[in-house]
């Protein structure tokens, strides 16, 4: 049986709240820092993907 906690476990509201709470600036640092860490997670054919959308415009 699924409860609502169950729901709750890829969202942490807490934190949620406590993110919308910073400055713009703020912000933007912690949302940097989220695009480099998927930049050095991301597999290598991915990014050469990547790569080739931006050069098309994408």
């Amino acid at each position: 049986m699924k409860t609502e906690s169950d729901d709750n476990d890829f969202i942490n509201i807490e934190h949620l709240k406590k993110y919308m709470t910073l400055s713009p600036e703020k912000k933007l640092e912690i949302l940097e820092e989220m695009r480099d860490f998927f930049w050095v997670s991301m597999p290598e054919e991915s990014k050469k993907v990547w790569e080739k959308l931006k050069e098309k415009g994408w």
